[in-house]
């Protein structure tokens, strides 16, 4: 414990200096902060393209991932680029520093921290030549923001290639080591040299939030390491560490205090409530990170998930934490008032009988939903065998509370249209579980993603044995049902990796 007393100082104390300093911002969980954050403006990506054609133009598909200060923990967005050659994103929330996974076509790949303006400059000319990832030649960062996402690029690259094992050994590191910490504090001792090397080349302005993504990796590790040996910490201090960014590293560490919360939380012995667990929070944890921790109580229901927020809405300290939730129930109310729409234009009047169950719904995404009557997975699988004849099936297997499952749906999604597009003889079927869900929950999930294919909610036992029957135990599961009716359950492990070209391979 000496060792990680140590280097406790060593990687926090350090970053609890720049808080004070005038030349830093304030963390959000810095009291200090909430006054700050009403002058906080609604930040915009504006881009411009260089050295294109019109065709040039039309092809290019810019995708966008905004990390969350609640769930989902992203949300993924796509725009075109306007006929003269801009773009202009506004991101929802006003957020200190807020992580955005940037895709500009397929040309370049990079990280953004946005807090007030971002102007991008893409020349076609030279990212034709090359990919750019993270930094390179045809990518210009400009703006309020400009110089900031320029040494936080560079600074990828540049750990990338003198700390290119980090993640390697950081995940080989066994937490049930009784020198687990020791371990923890040596390897991180490393990257603190590998980030004093890049002060030394790039400068210090950005120092702080370097040290802060670095020390919400190092908490994240430790707060997994006492969920996974039980332990409570004497003072709840020595488990928080600043936040200056809403990014993938401080979500993942927000999210695994998270976690240790709750479990302390069981140890009362209070019964659970949204309302009790933001009490414990409230007496356990500085103010701003017991409101960061109620943002991450979450269901995956969209009407469910706004009636909780505004159950905990009453129980937040800052006025940044009440405006994140205000905004997405708002976004929730948006979506729950389409869902109902597309369900009162959308239903079947007389169900519709086939071998895929009873036909609930057609929505104008191209979602036909069913619910399955079957008794057995063999009979699901023979009727859908029947139902499809002479065409290559793909079959997702999901549930509605499975994150990587709604995450891998884009992918399907953008494989739909482009064997639509080639008039392939290609049918996707997503196979839902009723474990820990509902015919309601599923039918608003589907409507909420607005993802198209043949949609079926089946019994829980029915959607075992089938999946048993291929050796499939989690989810999401794949399996291919080929145009000479064979099933393959080997060619698709992810919908990430999968391409149009292996599909046609099927055929």
């Amino acid at each position: 414990m000496k060792t990680l007393i140590v280097y406790f100082f060593s990687i926090v104390f350090p970053i609890a200096l720049f808080a004070q300093g005038k030349s830093h911002p304030t963390p959000l969980t810095d009291v200090a902060f909430d006054t700050q954050s009403t002058h906080q403006v609604q930040a915009q990506i504006k881009g411009k393209v260089l050295h294109a054609s019109p065709s040039d133009l039309e092809r290019i598909t810019i995708k966008y991932s905004i990390v969350n200060a609640g769930n989902p923990f992203q949300s993924s967005y796509t725009t075109k680029v306007a006929p003269d050659g801009t773009f202009t994103i506004v991101i929802p929330d006003k957020l200190m520093n807020q992580q955005i996974w940037f895709t500009f076509g397929e040309y370049a790949y990079f990280c953004i921290y946005l807090n007030e303006e971002l102007e991008l400059t893409f020349d076609l000319d030279k990212l034709k030549k090359k990919f750019v990832y993270w930094n390179g030649e045809g990518v210009t960062f400009g703006g309020k923001d400009g110089k900031k996402n320029e040494v936080m690029n560079n600074y990828i690259l540049f750990d990338k290639k003198h700390n290119e094992d980090f993640s390697t050994k950081l995940r080989d590191l066994n937490k049930k080591d009784t020198a687990f910490l020791t371990n923890l504090d040596s390897l991180f001792a490393v990257q603190d040299r590998v980030n004093d090397k890049f002060y030394t080349t790039y400068g210090n302005t950005y120092q702080y939030l370097i040290k802060s993504e670095t020390a919400a990796s190092y908490y994240e590790e430790k707060l997994k390491y006492l969920l996974e040996n039980k332990i409570q910490v004497k003072q709840i201090e020595d488990i928080l560490t600043p936040v200056y960014a809403i990014s993938n590293n401080s979500r993942t560490y927000i999210q695994f205090l998270n976690y240790y919360v709750r479990s302390s939380f069981k140890t009362t012995g209070q019964k659970y409530s949204p309302v009790n667990l933001a009490n414990y929070c409230d007496s356990i944890l500085p103010a701003a990170y017991a409101d960061l921790i109620k943002l991450q109580l979450e269901d995956r229901d969209v009407k469910l998930q706004r009636d909780l927020y505004k159950q905990l809405a009453p129980n937040l300290h800052f006025k940044w934490s009440s405006d994140y939730v205000r905004s997405q129930i708002a976004i929730l109310d948006s979506k729950i008032e389409k869902i109902d729409s597309i369900n009162q234009v959308s239903i079947v009047k007389e169900n519709v009988a086939s071998t895929l169950g009873k036909q609930i719904l057609k929505t104008g995404s191209g979602a036909l939903l069913y619910v399955d009557e079957h008794q057995s997975g063999a009979e699901f699988l023979r009727d859908l065998k029947s139902t499809f004849p002479n065409k290559l099936v793909i079959i997702d297997f999901w549930a509605t509370w499975c994150i990587p499952c709604i995450q891998a749906m884009p992918y399907s999604k953008e494989l739909h249209k482009q064997a639509k597009e080639a008039d392939l003889p290609i049918e996707f079927v997503y196979i839902c579980t009723s474990s820990n869900s509902s015919e309601e929950k599923w039918k608003n999930k589907v409507l909420e993603i607005e993802q198209p294919g043949i949609h079926v909610f089946v019994n829980e036992k029915v959607t075992s044995e089938a999946m048993n029957l291929f050796n499939k135990g989690g989810f999401p599961s794949y399996i291919m049902l080929k145009p000479d009716g064979s099933y393959d359950s080997e060619t698709i492990t992810s919908m990430q990796g999968l391409s149009l070209d292996t599909l046609k391979a099927q055929l």
